[in-house]
């Protein structure tokens, strides 16, 4: 190989690692964003990131409030999580929904 062939292949490479780093960035920026969007949709919510011992990233919640027997028995969770932003988003839109009618069943507004 030439100097001129090393230089090519050195520049291809730098314009490859700075794609893919690019591109880490804007995945970052969109994980960021749907923290944001999902922490502000439910603050009764306390939403995360968290890396199981295997390395899977689980999307978590964990309700705010004291869980009674009495919630427990009316299917709401302490604790929920997913594999991603979307399925977490629509958990939380179904606890959101049984801590309201619970609090409305049971007169704890």
């Amino acid at each position: 190989m030439i100097g001129s062939d090393v230089y090519i292949l050195l520049n291809a490479a730098d314009h490859n690692v700075r794609r893919f780093m690019a591109q880490a960035a804007a995945l970052q920026d969109w994980t960021d964003r749907q923290l944001s969007v999902l922490r502000n949709t439910y603050p009764t919510w306390g939403i995360e990131l968290a890396r199981d011992g295997a390395g899977y990233v689980w999307w978590t919640a964990r309700l705010r409030q004291l869980v009674t027997v009495e919630m427990v028995a009316a299917g709401i969770r302490q604790y929920v999580y997913a594999a991603d932003a979307i399925a977490l988003a629509a958990t939380l839109a179904e606890q959101t929904s049984l801590v309201s009618w619970w609090q409305a069943r049971s007169g704890h507004l």
